[in-house]
């Protein structure tokens, strides 16, 4: 992700206290290691393991409506660029779970009836809309017969928010969105929160990088073993087309540590961002995290001087620092960076910039 965009992606989520956002196939172990991901998250406590079954219920509704719903990919081009997406996001005290996916723009009537309808219900009608057609025999091929979506309204406790979006004569992006308040006493319970219209904004960023996955929020151990778990799920169906796998995932080890290990820590968490696309058999890696002000010179020294050796001097460098260890110019550290500069394809890119008077944020950008 290029830095211009990639700091438009920030600046729309640097409040979130979660963001995960994902593109590309969609299946029941996908589900499963994105929910592991979301719930990491939650704190213990009552109301929040009640939060976190909601939550966790919605997202698999979520993914699997995509399923029930979406189209599968042609060998056009253009439509395989329009992947199924998923996003949720905490944010102000609320989550937001949306989707989106291709369908045959014959059944957008369909679906804007049938939602339509399910705004219009109340809790208790719509309970009894749910076991009316739970016990009628309406199921369809891909199954559902729209549990799913009454489930959506039910467990949400709001309107579904939808959106169409035309892609050509025959096919449309189908999004929907759902919103949660995270606790039923706040001053922001029952507020509107953000529109779909954000939901949609967030795609079309990623897809115009070519982004499969995003992730913003703690890094620390608990949260880098399941998005880990998830990103190596996701490249397993792809390790067979694409030969830098293996470099791949030692690059994004290296960079997600990097991340949890030096990243400023604010509110009790070591807040980043990271991002991977997929463009012509090539990954590109994003991440940045916070760097308190007062390292960020001998940060800048560090980088600048391992970006402007070759992968000779690099590999010499390496051997030294194992050999100093804390005794050393770089007492012991810089391993992981000069790693990642030399699997690299091009010259990785840095950006350190500003963000207040304590902190800056670094931005590092990869190639495999």
């Amino acid at each position: 992700m290029d830095w211009t965009d990639f700091h438009e992606f920030f600046r729309l989520i640097e409040d979130d206290n979660l963001s995960l956002f994902y593109r590309g196939d969609f299946a029941d172990d996908i589900t499963i290691r994105l929910i592991d991901l979301s719930e990491s998250h939650f704190k213990k406590g009552k109301e929040q393991m009640s939060l976190k079954k909601k939550v966790s219920f919605l997202m698999a509704e979520c993914f699997q409506n995509v399923i029930r719903y979406g189209e599968e990919l042609t060998s056009d081009h253009y439509l395989q660029e329009q992947t199924a997406y998923f996003m949720t996001r905490n944010y102000n005290n609320k989550f937001y779970i949306a989707s989106g996916n291709l369908i045959e723009q014959s059944k957008i009537k369909f679906l804007q009836d049938r939602i339509e309808n399910i705004n219009m219900q109340s809790q208790e009608e719509l309970k009894e809309m749910y076991m009316k057609v739970l016990g009628g025999d309406a199921f369809t091929a891909k199954g559902g017969a729209g549990l799913g979506m009454i489930e959506m309204a039910r467990k949400s406790g709001r309107k579904l928010q939808t959106e169409f979006e035309q892609i050509n004569d025959s096919m449309a992006y189908f999004y929907i969105q759902m919103i949660i308040d995270s606790h039923e006493r706040s001053e922001e319970a029952g507020k509107e929160g953000l529109h779909i219209d954000h939901a949609i904004q967030m795609n079309q960023l990623l897809r115009k990088n070519s982004v499969i996955m995003a992730y913003q929020g703690d890094f620390r151990q608990h949260t880098i073993l399941p998005l880990l778990n998830m990103i190596e799920k996701n490249l397993m169906v792809k390790r067979t087309k694409y030969a830098a796998y293996k470099t791949l995932f030692h690059i994004l080890v290296e960079m997600l540590q990097n991340v949890m290990h030096h990243g400023f820590i604010v509110n009790d968490n070591r807040e980043g961002l990271f991002t991977i696309g997929l463009h012509e058999q090539h990954f590109t890696i994003s991440a940045a995290n916070y760097v308190a002000c007062e390292k960020v010179p001998s940060l800048k020294e560090k980088m600048d001087h391992f970006l402007s050796l070759d992968d000779t001097d690099l590999k010499e460098l390496s051997r030294l620092i194992l050999q100093e260890r804390e005794d050393g110019p770089f007492r012991g550290s810089g391993l992981g960076i000069i790693d990642v500069i030399r699997a690299s394809i091009t010259k990785p890119t840095y950006v350190i910039i500003p963000v207040d008077d304590t902190k800056f944020m670094f931005y590092l950008n990869v190639k495999v």
